[in-house]
């Protein structure tokens, strides 16, 4: 991305909805933007790619609500592309393809603002692509034509000439055409277009929530109207539609159409949102843990200072070594610190952020969790050990009693605080609002604790009566047991791939 001295506008295509069909430039452009102008049609994930500096500017565009005018938006990109700032134009799709990108293009070419044109995945190639649709097949259709359902309503005479392509063998690509499907089926029919013509529409393309409506030219429109079919919706008409059926690989994933709740924050929940997308789970995020360095660090600090006196290290969750490199590392100290130090770990997630840091842990129980832990010790002389124990603030206290009814002396302190979120700033996802859920994720005892403190008793005990209960490890199914629930899903290791795993397999079974 280049840095002019006067300033730039980027258009950028942001592609259909799913996040990862943005560009590379794309994302190049998002992370170095200062003013971003965002419209409604695009997956709002992408908005977290933009530096936390950056001014975001919704100018959302969608089809039936009050939105800025396409005059509003042209003002707001001429001003704030006058002010020398690397602007930011995100549209859904290609910009260039029914996005308006050329308008606005125009409008800052004429008054001199130096602007780029970004392209993005259209919609017109990923969505009938997730629909198992091919655009052109050999033999069914050897072009494409891209409509409109909806011209511009102010022009003296319609622009597309429907007895011109109801002859052809094309695929028809209907842009907008969700509320206009029955005349243009119309159209269609009476200019000579099979009536057994194979229709597909499709919502939501690319989303967790895609749906494809698959009828014909003459009972199309009463399909969609009995399904209750909604914008944003692209119409396919063609005989590729008959390959649907055959090749619909979004829509048969192990996941698709499963409402998921992660109750982890938003920087740890990465790793497990992208699994359980790949399997497609619509997930909705609740971070129901705030994660911050303790106020005073003085124990932590003393700690890392004397880790040669110790000679074990019990690490209990993958937060907590998170935070000890991380306090390390601001005190001069690296993997080298460790040397003569045993190092446990309570199971696979943690010894795997152990692993990432250079350390292969000495001990993993077989039975992932602080009991595990306990029974492994059993097996291990430690009267007289001196063992660190870097831990959360909300940490059980039974392995460090354990430890020391046999002699050891274990020094605990804090490496990181566990604070509950403000249930006035917190942000409830619309399936969660709804009561819209499968399955409703933990991954620490603190977060089933907070989950209650949010939603308040009698809502929680609704709405995980009616669930799938899904649990990192024991130590965290224990907390659900004690509000008086049963994990459904726990893994028999203590890992993100391992819970993503039992969660598919889960739903496998019982759907």
């Amino acid at each position: 991305m280049s840095s002019p001295s006067s300033g730039c506008v980027y258009i950028v295509g942001a592609g259909p909805g799913d996040p990862s069909l943005l560009t590379v430039k794309g994302a190049h452009c998002l992370r170095q933007a200062d003013v971003l102008l965002y419209d409604e049609l695009l997956n709002h994930r992408l908005l977290d790619l933009a530096d936390p500096t950056c001014e975001k500017i919704y100018v959302g565009k969608q089809g039936g609500r009050r939105s800025h005018s396409q005059e509003e938006i042209n003002a707001l990109l001429l001003s704030k592309g006058s002010e020398g700032k690397k602007v930011v134009r995100l549209k859904g799709g290609d910009p260039c393809i029914y996005g308006r990108g050329a308008e606005e293009a125009m409008q800052l070419a004429a008054a001199g603002i130096r602007f780029e044109i970004v392209p993005g995945i259209s919609a017109a190639a990923a969505v009938p692509a997730y629909a198992g649709i091919p655009l052109t097949h050999r033999g069914l259709a050897a072009s494409a034509v891209l409509v409109t359902g909806h011209e511009d309503p102010n022009k003296p005479a319609p622009s597309i000439d429907w007895s011109q392509l109801a002859p052809l063998d094309s695929t028809l690509v209907i842009f907008m055409g969700v509320r206009k499907i029955g005349e243009i089926a119309q159209q269609l029919l009476a200019h000579g277009r099979p009536p057994a013509t194979p229709v597909a529409a499709i919502e939501r393309g690319t989303y967790p929530a895609q749906r494809t409506i698959v009828s014909d030219l003459v009972h199309i429109e009463e399909e969609m109207r009995v399904q209750k079919a909604e914008s944003p919706a692209l119409i396919l008409i063609g005989e590729v539609v008959h390959l649907h059926q055959q090749l619909n690989w979004f829509e048969s994933r192990p996941l698709f159409g499963k409402r998921l709740l992660v109750t982890r924050q938003r920087e740890q929940a990465g790793p497990l949102v992208d699994l359980l997308e790949a399997d497609g789970a619509e997930v909705s995020l609740l971070p129901l843990i705030d994660l911050q360095l303790p106020d005073d660090c003085s124990a932590l600090d003393g700690a890392i200072d004397s880790l040669s006196s110790f000679s074990s290290i019990l690490f209990t969750s993958p937060s907590a070594v998170d935070f000890f490199f991380s306090r390390l590392r601001q005190r001069s100290c690296d993997a080298r610190a460790f040397a003569g130090c045993s190092i446990a770990a309570v199971g696979q997630a943690t010894a795997d952020q152990l692993r990432d840091r250079g350390i292969e842990p000495d001990l993993i129980p077989a039975d992932q969790s602080q009991d595990g832990l306990i029974a492994a010790f059993a097996e291990i002389p430690v009267e007289g050990s001196q063992i660190l124990f870097p831990a959360s603030s909300l940490a059980r206290s039974k392995l460090v009693e354990k430890l020391e009814q046999r002699g050891a002396q274990v020094t605990r302190i804090t490496a990181y605080e566990n604070r509950s979120p403000d249930p006035a700033t917190l942000e409830i996802p619309p399936a969660l609002a709804e009561e819209q859920l499968d399955a409703v994720l933990f991954a620490s005892p603190s977060a089933v604790a907070n989950f209650t403190a949010v939603l308040g008793e009698e809502r929680t005990h609704r709405i995980l009566s009616q669930v799938a209960i899904a649990c990192i490890g024991k130590t965290t199914a224990h907390a659900v047991e004690e509000i008086g629930f049963t994990a459904a899903i726990l893994p028999d290791e203590s890992s993100i791939p391992a819970l993503a795993q039992s969660i598919r397999a889960y739903f496998e079974t019982t759907s």
